[in-house]
């Protein structure tokens, strides 16, 4: 071999080289598929409502989960929007093996609300709304329900804490930059139009979250309670009115939303329970 180097000495060189070629492919993977990845949207699941002559809340929540189990790549966490019934839940959660990251909806009574602020302790520290991460991604989890009213509020004597929401969603938005995505959800919806509506916030809230929206710029949003499919943008940033997996309305199927990751590309697609 040229320049002193033997023949062993040559193949140890070669072996290294290949070595970190091959290392650096496998880092370059792991990247990709923590680039990669898929979450779950359940919306509005009513786990103590029984239908006349259908299955229980209890009933089509498991089968829909168990339709999940289905799909390929498989869900790694599900966000849950609200209207939950957290009595029912509880006993269901080991049987559960899919992480929930859960709001409360209109049908949550404050005792029910602290159940579930005591059930999913790491995620709300005491507060009804909150954030967590996902690799590079940000997960925005909004108080927009108050017990009993189908309209939706950001402030209220029943969100706790009663008045701090707008500042620390607006602090946390300000800070867009430093996640690749950023998504959001929470029960009562926006009004396409920001138009005054009984089944979605009201409209000075639902302005001040289209401003927001425009300025700060999340990858998506997503809301139940309207029990349809009702899709629109703010400047562009989907909206996503997520179906429910117990009842809908004009005969809507039932089922749940799937959103595979990929990069800062967010696709969509409805799982329906059958």
């Amino acid at each position: 071999m040229s320049n002193g180097m033997d023949r062993r000495q040559f193949i140890t060189t070669a072996a290294l080289g290949t070595a970190g070629l091959m290392l650096a492919g496998t880092r370059v993977m792991a990247q990709a598929d923590a680039d990669r990845y898929t979450f779950a949207v359940i919306a509005d699941p009513h786990l103590r409502e029984n239908r006349d002559g259908e299955p229980t809340g209890v009933e089509k929540f498991r089968a829909w989960l168990a339709r999940l189990e289905q799909e390929a790549p498989h869900a790694q966490f599900a966000l849950l929007l609200g209207d939950i019934h957290p009595e029912k839940l509880e006993p269901m959660l080991p049987e559960i093996a899919l992480p929930l990251h859960v709001v409360h909806g209109n049908h949550e009574r404050p005792a029910h609300r602290e159940m579930l602020r005591e059930m999913f302790a790491e995620d709300f520290d005491g507060r009804d709304f909150y954030s967590f991460e996902h690799g590079d991604d940000l997960f925005v989890a909004l108080s927009t329900a108050i017990p009993g009213d189908h309209i939706g509020h950001f402030q209220s004597q029943y969100i706790t804490p009663k008045t701090e929401q707008l500042a620390w969603l607006e602090e946390l938005l300000s800070r867009r930059a430093a996640w690749r995505n950023v998504f959001v959800y929470g029960h009562v919806p926006p009004e396409a139009e920001c138009r005054p509506s009984t089944m979605c916030i009201a409209q000075n809230d639902a302005r001040w979250l289209r401003d927001l929206v425009d300025e700060t710029r999340p990858t998506a949003l997503f809301f139940g309670h309207r029990h349809k499919r009702v899709d629109f943008d703010f400047a562009g940033v989907p909206v996503h009115g997520v179906r429910s997996v117990n009842w809908n309305s004009g005969g809507e199927p039932v089922g749940g939303m799937i959103v595979d990751v990929d990069g800062e590309r967010a696709e969509t697609h409805f799982v329906p329970t059958s």
